[in-house]
This record gives C-alpha cells, structure tokens and sequence, in this order.
C-alpha cells in the first residue's frame, strides 16, 4: 500500500517525528501511510482532524511536566500530576504509566495547547491486578489550537479505574479512551462534562472491550454547547462470548444553548454474550423554560439564572472525584466558565 501525498500538516508531523521510536514511530508512519483522519473515517465523522490542522507547516514542541522518564511506576497513594502544552506547529509525545498490583494511584492531566497548535499526545496505562487508578483530564480551552489526547488501557481482574474529564473545548480537542477489560470484580468508570462556547469543538470518544466474566462498566457525560459549537459523543461497549455476566451502562446528556449549537452522538453496544445486563441512553434538550421563569420570578437575572441551571445539570459527572479540594476546584473552573459563556 503506497503512501498519500501528504498535506503540509502531516508533512510537519511526520518531520516531527523522524526518528521516533515505540507508540510515536506507529503514528508517524500511520501518517505517512493513511494521513490524518477524515470524515471518511467512521471514528473520525464528526471530528475531521485534517481538516482542522488547515496550513500548520512547522514542527512544534510538546511539554510534558510531572514526568521523569518514559515509564511512570508511581507508589502506592502518590498523585501524579502531568502538563502537556503543545507550541504552535505540529508536536506529539507518549508516555507509559503502571499502577502496580495492590496499589492505589492518582493521576492528574492538565492539557493546553497555543493557537496554531496541533499536539497528540498518548498514555498507555496498565492497572495490575488488585491495583486503583483515579485519572482526572483537564482539557483548559485551547482557542485556535488542535490536541488529541489518547489513551490505551489495560485494565486487570479485581483492579478499579475512576476516569473523570472536563473539557472546554477548542478549534478541535479529543479524549479518547480504550479501555481492555478483563472483567473478575474489576470496574471502569468513566465520566466527562463537556462546556462549549462559540466556535469551540470538542470529542470525547471511548470505547470499553469486556473480554472476561463479571466485569462491571459506568459511564456518564453530560455537556453544553453554545451557538456555533460542536459537542462530539462517541462510546462503545464490546462484550466478548467469555465476558458473561458484564454489568455496563452507558449515559450521554447533553443541553443545546441555542438552536445554532451541534451535538452528535453514537453510543454503541456489541454483545456476543447471553447472560449479560447491558444498556445506553442519550437525550440532547434545551435549557428549562419553565424552571428559567420561576428563576426570574425570584429576582434571579438572567445570566446568573442560566449559569444556576446550567452548572446544576452539568456538575453531577464532577462528583465522582474523591478528593474534595480537587473537586471544588473543578466546580470552581466550570462555574467561572459559565459566567463567561451565559
């Protein structure tokens, strides 16, 4: 199969990343190969990453703090805390994080990216057997930028994953989660608020491969968008034949601000198991009118009425977070946000 021609975006990436090795030297020869992901691609329908890279012509640089060498092996109750920044150009960076068996890990990622930016950066994560991993992604609003964040996940027997994203999108952001699941008392939680201003783009796509019995799976999103934004929800559940007795439930909610907003959803459940209590929901509506209008009637103005409604349907995926300081920052964040956008 012979290579595209590239456009000047991937030229930059794959200039970026001569020489690579591992995870880095897969994606650039995939963009050497197939180019960045368009409509064409069924994952990618709603999230045309060519497209968006436009004219970006130069390498760039990815800063990752927090991290000393490519293999994190954190001890057992440490919190480690990565910053991934990409520079205008075209950057990318992976790192590999192991939860060793009985541990219990905190990890919390804070993205950025500057305008011109089209940054990709991958974790590949392996939670032993036993093991706890709570992983907070903070995606802060990347205006004229493009980052793809992606994860891959190897989520052992009797080990428990708690993920929680929020994100204010950007000229295109991406959390994308694979998660292998090998069932046997472990759980995956997975949860994300998504709030979008005009022009912003953001995409949370996971995915969740039950391959062994008794494995149990939550996931709830919730999201707001404004006018000329657009919220992208992709999740799937895959159930293998041995994955008897999986527990899973999938949940999208999500609020259209104003009738030019965009919100586009495909959850998806692939079961080859009988003996399984599996299940998805997505609703997309509009604010409370009515609730709006006793608001009012109680001197609540405008603007702080819409933040209250707002905040009150969005915050419940940012509970799932244990610590509480961390937890009330994330409220914090999201409440100065809706200022800005009601």
């Amino acid at each position: 199969m012979g290579a595209i021609k590239p456009v000047a975006a991937e030229t930059a990436l794959i200039e970026a990343l001569d020489g690579a090795t591992g995870w880095l030297a897969q994606l650039r020869e995939a963009t050497r190969i197939q180019g960045l992901p368009t409509r064409r691609n069924e994952m990618w329908k709603w999230s045309d990453l060519r497209r968006a890279a436009g004219e970006i012509s130069t390498a760039g640089t990815m800063t990752v703090t927090g991290a000393a060498g490519d293999v994190l092996e954190p001890a057992d109750g440490e919190t480690v805390e990565l910053g991934v920044s990409a520079s205008a150009g075209a950057s990318a960076a992976a790192l590999s994080l192991k939860v060793k068996s009985g541990r219990s890990v905190t990890l919390v990622e804070r993205y950025e990216g500057e305008a011109g930016s089209l940054g990709n950066f991958h974790l590949d994560i392996t939670v032993e057997d036993g093991a706890r991993l709570e992983r907070i992604c903070i995606h802060d609003e990347t205006e004229a930028g493009v980052l793809i964040a992606s994860a891959s996940i190897g989520l052992a027997t009797h080990a428990h994953l708690s993920q929680i994203a929020l994100a204010f999108g950007g000229k295109l952001v991406r959390n994308e989660t694979h998660i292998a699941h090998a069932g046997e008392h472990s759980e995956a939680h997975l949860h994300g608020v998504y709030l979008l201003d005009e022009g912003r783009h953001f995409d949370y796509t996971s995915s969740v491969h039950h391959t062994g019995p008794g494995g149990i799976t939550r996931q709830l999103v919730k999201g707001a968008v404004a006018a000329h934004a657009r919220g992208v929800f992709q999740g799937k559940f895959k159930v293998d034949r041995a994955a008897q007795l999986t527990d899973a439930k999938m949940t999208h909610r999500a609020l259209m601000l104003d009738d030019r907003a965009e919100i586009d959803a495909k959850p998806e459940l692939e079961i080859y198991a009988d003996n399984v209590q599996c299940a998805h929901g997505n609703a997309i509506g509009t604010l409370d009118e009515t609730a709006l209008f006793y608001m009012r009637q109680r001197g609540i103005p405008l603007v702080q009425a819409r933040a209250l409604l707002i905040e009150s349907y969005l915050a419940e995926p940012l509970d799932f977070v244990s610590d509480e300081a961390l937890r009330d920052a994330l409220r914090a964040r999201l409440q100065k946000r809706l200022r800005a956008i009601s």
